[in-house]
């Protein structure tokens, strides 16, 4: 989006003093992990997990990376939104499922705002287009929830389809409505079409381009948490899982909350390396490179929200001092004035030393706290796997283990970061309660029954994913 970003902010990193209020917002981070403000407060922070590296080490490191939005103080504009609800109307949603999700989605064009746009599409084997991209208003509200009334089961899975056509109806809607969200309810296993979830996470990531988000919605126990957590991921969106068809009229309330507190949109963080470093991956995310740069498409962010990334790197360590390690940029548009582009921008530096001490004190523990709860939830991903073979000993051991890491690493947080590290290690501390009444139930040596442990993996499964911020 921008030549040469590290360039111009290795060149603010001389300068920050002499920084102008109209100019993008600027913390310059050195070796002691220190941030000095030099324009105003900014949403953007970042540091490398260890500001210091011994000389001759292999370089191998993260860098961590935190937007944090502005609570909402007094009444601001509301952005626009442009909604596509996608329901899946396969056979399976029969009964109860689809009752609810007429009443979910009657009660969220209620809900709606004069001005908004939705669309409604559903799926089965084929798509069928209930409503197009309609501006909401009294005049339209009642035929879009007798649209919504005459949904109906029937046939297959084609969720490919249902997500294609829906985001290509969102990406039609006018520049005015930037926050763009498609809510997908579904309660089984795409089989007709693409149906992996690289394919389908593929195609949500793809909407991103065009500002669209998905919000998954994973009903009863017969979902493909994968493909609906491939979904949220890729798209930077949300992942819901809702035992009980009853549950869906509150999780869209909620979700409509927070799209109408949206404090940016458009959100897009890049990150360059200075020469001779390498950005490996971004974790949980989806990334996009240019010429040895990465990008990675946040789309809307509401008030109070915190997004964090963690980019692992790798950095040269072959000569004692301080070096250029990156630059992070963050440009999203402002709904509260006319869309008007704001931008938040970090250089970051690292050391290079011979003292192992030195190199161990360190740790930056923001980002330490960041990495720990990354952890944990793969692990919890990994105890969603050992449970659904059955596994429930192997599932107990890796929330044992994650448990104990988060308690380990709360014992050096900062006191918003161990509030953090605290409530994931309950949560986690609950989930192993759970596996372990799966596993008494199978009996001794015997393996869990999957209709038996199903309950718990698809809680766990949302829980990590929520960790990661989806």
């Amino acid at each position: 989006m921008r030549s040469m970003l590290f360039g111009v902010i290795a060149l603010l990193l001389g300068c920050a003093a002499e920084a102008q209020a109209a100019g993008p917002t600027v913390h310059v981070l050195g070796a002691g992990a220190n941030v000095v403000e030099a324009a105003g407060a900014s949403w953007l922070s970042a540091a490398p997990v260890q500001s210091e590296l011994v000389v001759g080490a292999d370089g191998q490191t993260y860098l961590g990376i935190w937007i944090q939005a502005p609570q909402v103080v007094g009444i601001v504009q509301r952005a626009p939104l442009a909604i596509d609800l996608v329901v899946d109307v396969s056979g399976s949603m029969s009964g109860a499922k689809i009752a609810n999700a007429r009443i979910a989605a009657s009660s969220l064009l209620e809900s709606l705002t004069d001005g908004d746009i939705v669309g409604i599409h559903a799926f089965s084997n084929d798509v069928y287009e209930v409503a197009a991209p309609t501006v909401v208003s009294s005049a339209t509200r009642s035929m879009l929830i007798q649209r919504v009334n005459s949904l109906g089961p029937m046939g297959g899975t084609n969720m490919y389809d249902g997500l294609r056509v829906g985001e290509s109806r969102l990406g039609q809607t006018p520049a005015s409505h930037r926050t763009r969200r498609l809510i997908i309810i579904s309660d089984g296993i795409a089989n007709i079409g693409p149906s992996s979830p690289a394919q389908l996470g593929e195609l949500a990531a793809n909407g991103t381009e065009n500002g669209i988000q998905v919000s998954a919605i994973g009903v009863g126990l017969d979902y493909d948490e994968h493909t609906l957590g491939a979904l949220a991921m890729r798209s930077a969106g949300r992942l819901y899982h809702l035992q009980e068809p009853s549950q869906m009229a509150s999780i869209l309330r909620e979700e409509l909350g927070h799209l109408q507190q949206t404090v940016a949109t458009d959100a897009i963080i890049e990150i360059e390396p200075a020469p001779g470093v390498i950005l490996e991956d971004v974790e949980a995310a989806d990334e996009r490179r240019e010429n040895g740069r990465l990008q990675v498409r946040l789309g809307s962010l509401f008030a109070g929200q915190r997004r964090e990334l963690l980019v692992r790197a790798r950095v040269p360590t072959a000569t004692v001092g301080q070096h250029p390690f990156a630059a992070a940029r963050l440009v999203f548009r402002d709904p509260s004035a006319r869309n008007a582009e704001r931008s938040h921008a970090v250089a970051l530096q690292y050391g290079v030393t011979t003292d192992a001490r030195v190199a161990s004190r360190s740790t930056n523990a923001v980002v330490n706290s960041q990495l720990a709860r990354y952890q944990a939830a793969q692990a919890q991903l990994r105890a969603v796997e050992s449970l659904e073979r059955g596994d429930t000993a192997t599932a107990q051991r890796e929330l044992t283990r994650a448990e104990g890491n988060l308690a380990v690493a709360a014992q050096a947080a900062p006191a918003a970061e161990r509030v953090r590290l605290e409530q994931q290690a309950r949560r986690i501390h609950s989930n192993r309660s759970a596996v372990e009444a799966v596993g008494r139930s199978a009996g001794a040596g015997g393996a869990a029954a999957p209709a038996a442990a199903r309950p718990a993996s698809l809680e766990m499964n949302r829980e990590a994913y929520g960790d990661m911020g989806m």
